[in-house]
């Protein structure tokens, strides 16, 4: 694949560019170099690059210089017509407002126009753009690098100012994992690129395995490493549980309460109403001593006299004697009746304590077999029970819920386990293909290592490590000499990442010259800071490149970053390895000629 012509339906603001099949400048001129308000950096070299990707069918964001100035664009159409490794041609046609549609047509001769085609007359029109890749994909059969499609390594082959970074890590691989890229690398380099992919599948299973049991782990309260003091526990719990049951078991309420009721009937009740009965008696008995024993003998002969003699009547001697004799007689049947009083006073009252004594007792049984049938006593005990065996039952289920959680943590883990295997096995068989090499790696190590050589008299090692995670890490470093004498941190400033870049380009699309590969490389600004001398060897080995592997190679370059010959004279591009001349005179200098952009 080649890039052969790239057009617009506005012409007059975006002219035509006709690329050659070998070298190819896009060349900005300082023409106004003390216009201080000038500068041939943003004459739009760059945005070509932009305008490529775009025409194979990069799907556009934000940033995309189209995108941005969407109200400007908004009309364009452009045109991208390409060589196929067949010897054919595909034009592809992509509208910046419905750039979401695609349309090809498929023709034998190159430099055509095809701005007033007809709808009907493309091979493919209007083509969703996911399809559409699948098409493009189909036309340019790069068959050295399938199953991967096209847009998975275009980039590589468009390098912008940002791509220098890295010779391996591109800028639209920098935010994406290694997945996304390193399988297609080391494809690139001759590796089995399914085992890397395969590895890197396995550490996003482990991860999200390992996040699945993390969540897990946090939903109970034991940790998974406590799995058997859990099942010993629960084990405790169920013994528990039947010695509670068995507990239970042994209550017999029927039975007890009918002994129960009829112990108080036939008993206890009978024997306090008799008793309550007798005390009535002994204390209705006792209140009528206590109120005879308060009565006294009130008889005094002298009232009686004096009564008389007030009355005028006389008491004879012998009747007052009979008054005192029965009086004293009186007095003696009173102490009599007093003294056996007192007596039965004193019976009454022991037999009263007594009584007293045996009803408190029959009181209290009477309780406790009220508080027995009324479950006061052994309801509790039954109730209490009932709650513990409900509660330590409630224990068991959540215990064997959470034992039940670590049993799937364990089965997780187990999962972590064997992917752990398989991916060791993996890491195992990655690490052989490393060492073993192949003759595809080998090429390019050693073509990488002599454009090095060539272009700056040093020496490089184009090698690939394995991480901590066993995924392989793709390295290209340089050194002033064979004993591996370092270069300096101010040289690779100046020239260590753009050649590295160049370098790995170059040799790829070298060892895959007589491959169904891409033949073209767009290198920006590479020229920029090197030293005189390597601008010359680079441009010397690009040329060659050209010529001997049919190559295409495209580089930006302002008139100030041109070689000097011996004699300091700028070494100029000729007319025909200039395929667009660009400059700092106004809106006519620019890619697009417009003074608003």
């Amino acid at each position: 694949m080649k890039l052969s012509k790239i057009y617009s339906n506005k012409n007059e603001v975006f002219e035509d560019i006709i690329f050659n099949e070998g070298f190819n400048v896009i060349f900005a001129e300082v023409k106004k170099p003390k216009d201080k308000k000038k500068d041939s950096h943003n004459l739009g070299k760059t945005l070509l690059i932009s305008l490529i990707e775009f025409l194979l069918l990069k799907q556009l964001d934000k940033s995309h210089f189209l995108r941005r100035h969407f109200s400007i664009f908004k009309d364009f159409e452009f045109y991208l017509e390409i060589k196929l490794l067949s010897g054919k041609y595909l034009t592809i046609k992509r509208g910046v407002t419905a750039d979401t549609k695609v349309s090809f047509k498929e023709h034998d001769e190159s430099k055509q126009d095809f701005r007033k085609l007809n709808k009907n007359d493309w091979t493919n029109s209007d083509i969703p753009i996911k399809k559409a890749v699948k098409i493009l994909n189909t036309y340019l059969d790069l068959e050295a690098i399938s199953p991967w499609e096209y847009r998975k390594g275009v980039s590589y082959f468009l390098r912008d100012q940002n791509d220098y970074r890295d010779v391996f890590q591109i800028e639209k691989f920098e935010h994406n994992n290694h997945k996304y890229w390193k399988p297609y690398l080391a494809k690139l380099l001759g590796f089995d690129d399914k085992i890397i992919g395969a590895k890197y599948e396995l550490d996003d299973q482990i991860e999200n395995r390992k996040k699945y049991k993390e969540g897990y782990e946090k939903s109970i309260p034991v940790k998974s490493e406590e799995y058997d003091k859990l099942k010993g526990a629960i084990e405790i719990k169920k013994r528990e549980v039947e010695e509670i049951s068995k507990e239970i078991d042994l209550f017999n309420f029927y039975e007890k309460e009918l002994e129960l009721n009829k112990e108080l009937l036939d008993n206890v009740e009978l024997e306090i109403s008799e008793k309550n009965d007798a005390r009535y008696n002994i204390g209705f008995e006792l209140d009528k001593i206590k109120s005879s024993l308060s009565k006294k003998i009130d008889f005094n002969i002298k009232e009686i006299s004096q009564i008389f003699e007030e009355t005028q009547i006389y008491l004879p001697n012998e009747l007052k004697k009979s008054y005192e004799d029965l009086v004293q007689f009186n007095k003696s049947l009173f102490e009599e009746r007093k003294e056996y009083l007192k007596k039965r006073q004193g019976e009454l009252e022991s037999e009263l304590e007594i009584i007293d004594k045996s009803l408190r007792s029959l009181n209290l049984r009477r309780a406790k077999i009220l508080e027995v049938l009324r479950g006061e006593e052994t309801f509790r005990k039954f109730k209490s029970l009932q709650r513990e065996l409900i509660l330590t039952s409630s224990n068991v289920v959540k215990m064997e819920a959470e034992l039940e959680t670590l049993n799937t943590v364990s089965v997780i883990q187990k999962e972590i386990d064997s992917l752990e295997e398989d991916k060791n096995k993996l890491v195992k068989k990655i690490n052989e293909e490393i060492k073993n090499g192949n003759e595809l790696y080998s090429e390019i190590r050693n073509s990488f290592s002599s454009i090095i050589k060539e272009v700056l008299n040093a020496f490089a090692n184009l090698y690939i490590e394995s991480n901590k995670e066993g995924n392989p890490e793709f390295k290209a470093d340089i050194f002033k000499d064979e004993k591996g004498v370092e270069i300096t941190s101010a040289e690779k400033g100046t020239t260590y990442k753009k050649i590295l870049c160049a370098a790995f380009d170059l040799a790829i699309l070298k060892v895959y010259s007589k491959k169904k590969f891409f033949k073209f490389v767009y290198h920006d600004g590479i020229l920029e800071g090197l030293d005189n001398r390597k601008k010359l060897s680079l441009l010397d080995l690009v040329k060659t490149f050209c010529v001997e592997y049919g190559i295409q190679y495209i580089l930006t370059a302002i008139d100030s970053d041109l070689p000097r010959d011996d004699d300091e004279r700028k070494v100029n591009f000729s007319e025909k390895e200039i395929i667009k001349n660009l400059s700092d005179e106004g809106s006519n200098g620019r890619l697009f000629k417009m003074d608003k952009f």
